[in-house]
């Protein structure tokens, strides 16, 4: 059985030229002067530099709360999304990481992708207000966004929500917590979950040398050093190693036979490309249901691009589309 399938017009490995005008913009001035390291993650915090190619909020609009939530010894936020339904009965819900190589982005970056998927996917989206490297490294984002899926679990119903109908998902480093995540229910808990949706997800710390690796290293928006770079900062102790940590690398992890169903969104342009389908592979051979859909002439964080980039609205729809089946719910 062939669980990956192609989208979009092909380039020949190259971006597509919308895509290209968008991503030119955000290459250094300098490449040659500029250090990775000297990065001011304050301001890249406090910037969302893709903003103008987001995603439309969808009519109407769902509703939106903000809540606390205990977690260990400490407390998060968490962000519901609650779509407009005549209905009464609990809705599925989807517990959503955001990417942002574990060190970047926050809950108002992807607001509109969790707006879209909440309405189209007719569920309620959590998305976690997970703690950040390098102030708060490894384990400590991913102890957040498990701790929030199982207080979820416990605490459906304060939130209208079904735990009987549970996904988890996220992009890009977000991919990586929840692929992570999905694990650990699986061989910590009964906590059954209905799909993992993991968009461009790290899969495989440090990044193996592969095809996707030497070709888009580098001018493809998403760099190889930017990765190294930011890995650096989520994983600090020198004892620990990365490439056999399940917790770090999900491909490193023995597969569970409970493991839940996969769906990856992959990007034809990115570094990440090869591990997300190697993934994928692995689960399929361990006899995982997995799905993947590569989309073409496309970079790293295209559904942040959607409202640019048809194939990142696409792919958001694909998402929408793929919740909606695991949770069995009739299309409209």
């Amino acid at each position: 059985m062939n669980i990956h399938q192609l989208k979009g017009k092909d380039f020949a490995g190259e971006l597509s030229p919308e895509a290209t005008s968008i991503i030119l913009p955000y290459a250094p001035s300098d490449p040659d002067s500029f250090k990775i390291e000297d990065t001011d993650l304050a301001l890249a915090r406090s910037e969302h530099g893709l903003a103008k190619h987001e995603i439309a909020l969808p009519t109407p609009t769902p509703s939106v709360q903000d809540l606390t939530i205990p977690a260990e010894n400490k407390k998060i936020t968490i962000r519901t999304y609650t779509p407009q339904l005549q209905q009464d009965e609990p809705l599925p819900i989807f517990i959503y990481a955001h990417g942002g190589c574990w060190a970047f982005c926050s809950l108002d970056s992807h607001n509109r992708i969790c707006h879209y998927i909440a309405h189209h996917a007719q569920c309620i989206v959590v998305s976690v207000d997970y703690a950040l490297a390098p102030e708060h490294p490894f384990p400590t984002g991913l102890n957040d966004y498990y701790n929030a899926i199982l207080w979820c679990h416990e605490n459906a119903s304060t939130i209208g929500a079904n735990p009987s109908k549970m996904a988890v998902g996220g992009d890009s480093a977000g991919g990586n917590l929840a692929a992570v995540a999905a694990q650990k229910l699986a061989n910590e808990t009964k906590i059954p979950l209905s799909l993992q949706v993991l968009i461009y997800p790290i899969c495989d710390v440090p990044a193996p040398h592969s095809q996707s690796i030497i070709k888009y290293a580098e001018d493809y928006f998403f760099t190889l050093e930017m990765l190294e770079w930011t890995a650096s900062l989520y994983i600090q102790s020198p004892d620990i190693h990365p490439t056999s940590n399940p917790l770090i690398s999900p491909i490193a992890g023995n597969i569970s036979p409970s493991l839940s169903p996969a769906f990856f969104v992959i990007a034809e342009c990115d570094v990440l490309r090869d591990q997300g389908i190697a993934y994928a592979e692995k689960l399929h051979q361990n006899n995982i249901k997995t799905k993947c859909i590569q989309y073409q002439g496309m970079p790293h964080a295209f559904v942040a691009m959607a409202g640019s980039l048809s194939l990142g609205k696409q792919a958001l729809d694909d998402c929408a589309y793929q919740l909606k089946n695991a949770f069995k719910i009739e299309k409209n």
